[in-house]
């Protein structure tokens, strides 16, 4: 294998583990796996152009080889994956590790991810920042999908003759997969094999272009030395060692520690992966370091073990954290790669196949005890215990609580639009003079019941209205659908008051430029509601606690209870966080709007509690809504709206 190649693995590896340690140091880093399927591409585009692809023995030789290379490996990594899964992870976490483990058993995760990123619902079990376990062998799924379409993709090749017409194709490929991978909604092209097809296809170019730039080599002329003697020759400033160390260069933005626009930054390192590869260095000190060859030699292992075991054992981010989880993860990939993955490679293949089918049935009877077997079962004391089932029954408040009065109607929506999480409903009369209405996103029916309960049935009508994406200020990820509907709900009703419930999306929370689009768009909304309503109460942004937090507590009080305080939020860091959001909502043109701030009843200290210490209970669940303890914090605020609506309206 080529060093440089082996080196590029290791700077891929090597930004990828950096991401997952610290996302938000090296927050690009995640670009090292766009690195790897270049190079899987290249490779792939030199084995099956060694030898014309006729017969359909062909086919079978080379997904082989390709399983060979990957399987033995992976499912063993999986079976011991599973098993940390059970000794080391709460319950909490193990219905969503049981999902992906079978995902990944058939080696389609990422298709798992694609699904549940679509489910608001589920879409906090696809997070990077939650023990999943078999979450990063989504890449594997990717990778595995496109050796199976390889080959067929060579022999359609086959039918251009000439070297040129097959890169110009490639080209194409590239050029043309690009723009939908840019333009669609990023987790699904993200994880969509086909979407990712045009970097593999960055891959071919760059053997094509070798391909061309050898055979040009053999039909070149030397001149005379009489000639060379004299003339006087130009000579380029620029060598071919230095455009490679600039491309290098290009790939090391992946550990940048400021975002860079990924619309920009992933085709750039695309084309610099396949440009490094095309011209094949031999004398750039990057690219012959030996220990970045060793750790490319053992790249494959390193990310198949370095996901569960920082989910696992970095719970806390310390220096001797760090170094134990690097360390760890560099013992392991190394024991495994001398002896278990040299060892299988030498197998013919009989024993490969009796190796995988013994792997296989060891992983499925693993699937069956860990589902079936008390033994698996972990045992806290009976205080961690409580504390346990007391927190975990505090997920979805709202589908727990009561039932005070049955909905009347409840019925307001396109049922074409199902893909949507959506809720309307119209509770029964009450004994006022004015009517309400609620709209937003799934914090509508978190916060709802709470709100109403301090009007003590003092309202005419009162309804609500809750869908995803559903801010009612903006439109969110180029979908109009949510902000239209309310929309056209307000018009239709004409509330009085009008309550705007969300948690807000990142949208809200990106840079403000000079006549600020998303603020027009705001103020645009606001004044058509202010021509049908009297007053309007608009909840402002709310300090960001992270998704999967509940499962992260319970964690905490099973492992790590003496650093719970570190789950608390810093009030400048939640602050600056949130600080465009609430500008904007100050840069508003409402003479009817109230904005209210729920966030100083966290605040203590200088922090944003994360939970009640004396009662060692959440005050957010895995999907940032908020729990009982929390709107019990919130109580006070509610009722002097409410108070206020009563008197002024």
């Amino acid at each position: 294998m080529r060093e440089d190649i082996q080196c590029l693995r290791g700077l891929a590896i090597t930004f990828v583990y950096l991401y997952h340690l610290h996302p938000t140091s090296f927050v690009n880093g995640f670009l090292g796996v766009d690195i790897f399927f270049v190079i899987s591409g290249f490779l792939m585009a030199k084995n099956l152009t060694k030898n014309k692809i006729t017969k359909v023995t062909d086919f079978f030789i080379f997904y082989y080889k390709r399983f060979k290379r990957i399987l033995p490996l992976y499912f063993l990594v999986i079976f011991v994956t599973v098993i940390m899964v059970q000794r080391f992870l709460g319950e909490f976490w193990w219905w969503t590790n049981w999902r992906y483990s079978v995902a990944s058993l058939f080696v389609v995760t990422n298709h798992l991810v694609i699904t549940d990123s679509a489910d608001y619902f589920k879409q906090f079990q696809t997070d990077d920042k939650s023990p999943n376990l078999f979450l990063h062998l989504w890449s594997l799924g990717v990778e595995m999908q496109f050796y199976l379409i390889v080959p067929f993709i060579f022999f359609a090749l086959q039918i251009l003759r000439k070297d040129i017409l097959k890169f110009i194709a490639v080209i194409l490929t590239t050029i043309i997969g690009c723009v939908p991978f840019l333009l669609l909604n990023q987790h699904f092209s993200f994880n969509f094999m086909p979407l990712r097809l045009w970097q593999f296809a960055a891959g071919f170019c760059a053997l094509f272009y070798r391909r061309l730039r050898e055979s040009s080599k053999e039909t070149s002329v030397k001149t005379e030395n009489a000639t060379r003697k004299s003339e006087q020759k130009l000579k380029s400033p620029i060598g071919k060692e230095d455009v490679i160390t600039v491309f290098v260069a290009i790939l090391s933005f992946s550990i940048f520690p400021k975002p860079v626009d990924i619309q920009y930054l992933r085709p750039l390192v695309t084309f610099a992966t396949a440009v490094v590869i095309a011209a094949e260095s031999k004398d750039n000190q990057i690219l012959k370091t030996q220990f970045l060859v060793y750790i490319g030699n053992i790249s494959y292992i390193i990310y198949l073990v370095h996901w569960p075991i920082l989910s696992v054992f970095s719970i806390r981010s310390s220096f001797q954290g760090d170094l134990f989880v690097t360390l760890l993860t560099l013992f392991t990939s190394i024991f495994l790669h001398h002896l278990f993955e040299k060892q299988y490679l030498k197998l013919g293949w009989k024993s490969i196949t009796s190796l995988l089918l013994f792997l296989i049935l060891v992983n499925s009877a693993l699937q069956y005890s860990i589902r079936s077997h008390e033994f698996w079962k972990p045992h806290y004391p009976e205080e961690v215990q409580k504390m346990i089932d007391e927190n975990w029954n505090l997920q979805d408040v709202w589908k727990k609580e009561p039932e005070i009065d049955k909905c009347v109607e409840s019925k307001e929506h396109d049922p074409w639009r199902d893909t949507f999480d959506y809720k309307y409903c119209l509770y029964p009369p009450g004994k006022g003079n004015f009517s309400i209405m609620m709209i937003g996103n799934s914090y509508v029916k978190n916060l709802n019941e709470h709100v109403r309960a301090h009007f003590h049935y003092n309202y005419s009508e009162y309804r609500y209205s809750s869908i995803t994406g559903g801010h009612a200020l903006y439109v969110d990820k180029n979908d109009r659908y949510p902000v239209d509907l309310h929309r056209k709900q307000v018009e239709k009703y004409k509330p009085d008051v009008l309550f705007i419930t969300a948690r807000y999306s990142d949208t809200l929370k990106r840079s403000i430029q000079p006549n600020d689009t998303l603020v027009q768009e705001m103020n645009d909304n606001i004044a058509f509601y202010e021509k049908f309503v009297k007053k309007i109460y608009i909840l402002n942004a709310l300090p960001l606690f992270k998704v999967n937090f509940l499962n992260h507590f319970m964690q905490y009080i099973i492992q790590e209870r003496e650093d719970l305080e570190s789950l608390h939020l810093d009030q400048k860091v939640a602050d600056k966080e949130k600080l465009n959001a609430v500008k904007r909502f100050s840069m508003m043109k409402c003479s009817k709007c109230k904005i209210y701030d729920l966030s100083p009843t966290f605040l203590e200290n200088g922090k944003y509690l994360a939970f009640n210490r004396d009662r060692m209970l959440a005050y957010v669940d895995n999907l940032i809504h908020v729990t009982a303890p929390g709107l019990a914090l919130f109580e006070k605020m509610f009722e002097d709206n409410a108070r206020e609506i009563m008197d002024t309206i």
